[in-house]
């Protein structure tokens, strides 16, 4: 017998006894933790004041306008309307809203597009951070800090950083009546 054929005879011997030891090994799947369930919004500044919305409630954000129709007759938080692609879309500053005065316009705003019964909104937010997730098991119940005339549509908070970041429904606070157009 040829030298090269006991070497490859013994390495097939080598092999097929690897493969029955690995065969009779148990077989199971490693453990796996299972998904952290996750809550996920934008966070944006209105003033100094951080806030998260739900991310499903925003359908784009948008530079300000520079070609807005003011409203005559309405609150100084009422911006006026503008053409976002051919649609009129209402505009209301939250900071003036929110801490009074009137409206400035500062490079960083931007618009938080929401639709509220099919039709869009356009809240201004002194900026628009971006997407924070975060673990559902992190969701307190009460957001700790003074909300103003936002405290009502606040349904929760969660920490960042050093401090608690209320969540304010955008939707509810669109429908709310402070927010019609007819009733100013």
């Amino acid at each position: 017998m040829p030298p090269q054929a006991a070497t490859g005879d013994a390495l097939f011997d080598l092999i097929a006894g690897i493969d029955v030891r690995l065969r009779a090994l148990p077989t199971r799947l490693p453990q796996q933790a299972p998904p952290v369930e996750r809550w996920v919004g934008i966070l944006f500044r209105v003033g100094e004041r951080l806030l998260l919305a739900p991310l499903d409630q925003i359908a784009e954000v948008l530079t300000v306008p520079g070609d807005l129709t003011p409203l005559p007759g309405t609150p100084s938080w009422v911006l006026g309307v503008a053409n976002n692609r051919g649609t009129l879309l209402p505009i209301f500053d939250l900071a003036a809203l929110t801490q009074g005065g009137v409206p400035t316009r500062r490079d960083a705003d931007r618009v938080l597009v929401v639709r509220q019964d099919g039709l869009p909104s356009g809240l201004v937010a002194s900026e628009v951070i971006g997407i924070r997730r975060f673990a559902v098991t992190e969701c307190l119940a009460e957001p700790a800090a003074e909300l103003g005339v936002l405290r009502p549509f606040a349904q929760a908070a969660f920490p960042l950083d050093d401090t608690v970041v209320a969540v304010i429904a955008l939707g509810r606070l669109l429908a709310d009546p402070l927010m019609s157009l007819g009733s100013v």
